[in-house]
């Protein structure tokens, strides 16, 4: 099962339709493809801060190991960038929307991102009003014979 966060753009007057063509789902896990390949999936998503702060690390790492630091050390603080991006990937997704003016509307917990589109829509568009029932009536007290005294629980009489 995964976690997705929903973030919808809502402007005023819009139609169900409209609204719902601007909903984003950001899945909450780490990303395989950014331990291995991070520069590209930082610009798939147009994450172009963290790909700056990408290209400077990558120099800084270059201009440390050209200047006697050992290979490993540098290999290691390399690596180590690469696993913070993997695993704030959802979050720098979730800051990016959020400054483009998208706003939290739910948290879906589904396995896949087909279902957590149906829960979240099922349960997005609000619920259906129910159908008119005509109102319940109290059911008249059964009419008794006069002169037989009632009988309330095991006690005769009233």
């Amino acid at each position: 099962m995964g976690i997705w966060t929903v973030l919808a753009r809502e402007n005023p007057g819009d139609t169900a339709e409209a609204a719902a063509s601007r909903v984003v789902f950001v899945r909450e896990k780490f990303s395989w493809a950014t331990l291995f390949f991070a520069p590209f999936v930082l610009l798939r998503f147009g994450l172009w801060l963290p790909f700056a702060a990408y290209v400077a690390v990558s120099v800084i790492l270059g201009v440390a190991e050209s200047s006697g630091v050992a290979g490993a050390v540098t290999s290691v603080v390399f690596f180590g960038f690469h696993l913070l991006l993997a695993f704030e990937l959802p979050a720098l997704r979730l800051r990016k929307l959020g400054r483009k003016g998208f706003n939290e509307v739910g948290v879906v917990i589904a396995p896949d991102r087909e279902e957590a589109e149906y829960r979240f829509f099922s349960e997005w568009t609000g619920p259906r009003p129910a159908p008119h029932i005509p109102p319940i009536r109290p059911l008249a007290p059964a009419a008794r014979p006069m002169g037989q005294p009632g009988v309330i629980g095991a006690f005769p009489g009233a």
